[in-house]
C-alpha cells in the first residue's frame, strides 16, 4: 500500500517535535507500506514572514502534483491542533478532498485539544473538518472524548503514541546528586519559567540535582542563558540531540521533568520512561492515563513552582521509591505501548479510509 504521509521534516536536527518523531517511527516501523514523505510544517532554522508564506504557496502546489504523480495513495495527514496549523492544513485537506482521494487524520493535541475557548474562526473551521467521513485517530481515550463532545465526528480511533523500548539500559544507584532531564521545545508553554524558578529553589535548600536539557530553543525566548547564569555548574545545555547521543542523554536521567502547560501524549515521555527516567509531569493532555501519581511517576501541578520543588526532594530523599517508581515506568512502556500492536491498529485504520 502506499502511503502519503504528511508532517514536518523526519530529521530531527532539522525539525524537534513530537509530530516529527510519531511520523518518523510509522515510517520506520511499518514495513507493510510504502511511505511517500510529504514535508510540510516549519524547520527549526526557518525564518517566518513573508518567506514562509511564500514557501507555503509553493508547498500547495508542490502538494497538488504529489497527489495527482499518486493517485492511488492513502494520505495519512498529520494535524496539530495549533493556531497557524488548523488554517494552514484546512486549505491542504481540502485539496485531497475535492480529488476524493482516501485519507486518514491523524489528530495530535496542541492548544485547542483542551482549550475552553476556541476563537470563533477556527472553531467554525475545526467543525468543518470534523464533519468530513474520514477516520479520525486521536492520542487517548480522553482525546476520544473531548473531540466527540465537541464536533461530533463519525470515525474516531484512539491510538497512542509509541516508542521502540531500548535494549540497553544501565542505571547507577546515585544517592546522591540527581540528574533530571528535559527533552523538547523550550518555550514557555512547556513551564521553563516554572522550572527556572523551582531549580533556584532547589539550589537555596542545597539539594544537589543536575538539570540537563535538550532541544531548540524558541528565537524569541532566552530561558537557556537564564539556566546558565542561575544554575552555573548544576546545568547542562546539550543542545539539538539525535541517534546515539540522544540514547546516552536519556539513559543518564534519574528523572524526566515536564511542567507543560498543554499536551497531547509526548514522545519524550514515553521514550524517557522507556530508559527507566521517573515522569515528574502536569497532568494535562492524555498524560494522565499514562503517569499515575505515586505509582510510575509523580504528578505536578500547572503553574505550579511549589509542586516541583515538593516532586525532586521526595524523589532525592527517597531512594527506594525513586527505583520503584523507575522500574513501573518502564514496566509501563512494555506492557502498553508495543510497536507491533501500534502498527497493526494502523493498518487497520487505513483500511477504512
Amino acid at each position: 500500500m502506499d502511503v502519503i504521509i504528511v508532517s514536518p521534516n523526519l530529521d530531527p536536527s532539522v525539525s524537534l517535535g513530537g509530530v516529527s518523531a510519531v511520523s518518523s517511527f510509522i515510517v520506520n516501523n511499518n514495513k507493510d507500506c510504502n511511505y511517500i514523505h510529504f514535508e510540510l510544517g516549519k524547520r527549526d532554522s526557518e525564518p517566518g514572514g513573508l518567506k514562509r508564506f511564500l514557501g507555503l504557496w509553493n508547498s500547495l502546489n508542490a502538494w497538488k502534483s504529489l497527489l495527482r504523480s499518486y493517485p492511488n495513495a492513502v494520505i495519512h495527514y498529520n494535524f496539530p491542533l495549533s493556531p497557524g496549523a488548523i488554517i494552514r492544513d484546512f486549505f491542504f485537506m481540502k485539496v485531497a478532498r475535492k480529488l476524493r482521494r482516501k485519507m486518514v487524520v491523524h489528530v495530535h493535541g496542541g492548544v485547542y485539544m483542551n482549550s475552553s475557548h476556541i476563537p470563533f474562526v477556527l472553531y467554525k473551521v475545526l467543525k468543518h473538518i470534523f464533519h468530513w467521513d474520514v477516520p479520525f485517530i486521536v492520542l487517548s481515550e480522553h482525546e476520544k472524548e473531548v473531540i466527540s463532545l465537541r464536533f461530533s465526528p463519525q470515525n474516531v480511533y484512539s491510538l497512542p503514541n509509541c516508542v521502540e523500548l531500548s535494549d540497553n539500559i544501565s542505571k547507577t544507584e546515585n544517592t546522591q546528586a540527581l540528574t533530571i532531564g528535559y527533552l523538547g521545545r523550550i518555550t514557555e508553554a512547556k513551564g521553563m519559567k516554572e522550572l527556572l524558578e523551582a531549580c533556584k529553589v532547589l539550589l537555596t535548600k542545597g539539594i544537589l540535582f543536575k538539570l540537563k536539557i535538550a532541544g531548540v530553543e524558541d528565537k524569541e525566548e532566552s530561558y537557556i542563558n537564564a539556566f546558565k547564569n542561575h544554575l552555573g555548574n548544576c546545568f547542562e545545555y546539550d543542545g539539538i540531540i539525535s541517534g546515539n547521543t540522544k540514547k546516552e542523554f536519556l539513559n543518564s536521567l534519574d528523572v524526566f521533568i515536564l511542567p507543560s502547560y498543554f499536551e497531547g501524549l509526548p514522545v519524550s515521555l514515553l521514550e524517557s520512561m522507556s530508559y527507566g527516567a521517573v515522569p515528574v509531569v502536569t497532568p494535562v493532555g492524555s498524560i494522565p492515563e499514562v503517569v499515575k501519581d505515586g505509582i510510575n511517576g509523580l504528578l505536578i501541578k500547572v503553574h505550579d513552582i511549589e509542586s516541583i520543588v515538593n516532586a525532586i526532594i521526595r524523589l532525592q530523599e527517597q531512594n527506594s521509591l525513586r527505583t520503584q517508581l523507575s522500574e513501573a515506568a518502564r514496566l509501563t512502556i512494555e506492557e502498553q505501548f508495543n510497536p507491533k500492536e501500534y502498527i497493526q491498529k494502523l493498518n487497520t485504520i487505513y483500511q477504512l479510509a
